[in-house]
């Protein structure tokens, strides 16, 4: 048996260039809860990009090695001038699969 756990995105920390407002879409703090598809649309595509490596990782029982935390892992979106730091919280399980 194979488990799928949810998948939450929380606003970690926002950057932005010298002189320049950061990211407008997001506060720190937004969470979006990634097992619905009405909130994965909440989420910019450049920055839901760079996250989904770790989304599919953690969404599977993966873990990413260089983080302390099995159950998180931090993501930065690739805007050079506005950067949003996402955390990826894995939290209970959603469905259960039989193993091919």
């Amino acid at each position: 048996m194979s488990k799928v756990y949810r998948i939450i995105a929380r606003v970690h920390e926002t950057r932005a260039e010298e002189g320049k407002s950061p990211c407008r879409l997001y506060k720190v703090g937004d969470e979006f809860d990634l097992s619905k598809p009405e909130e994965k649309e909440k989420i910019c595509r450049w920055a839901y990009n760079a996250m989904f490596p770790f989304i599919t990782i953690l969404e599977f029982d993966g873990t990413i090695p260089w983080e302390p935390d099995k159950n998180r892992g931090y993501v930065a979106c690739p805007d050079p001038h506005n950067i949003v730091v996402f955390e990826l919280r894995r939290e209970g399980i959603i469905e259960t699969r039989e193993s091919p």
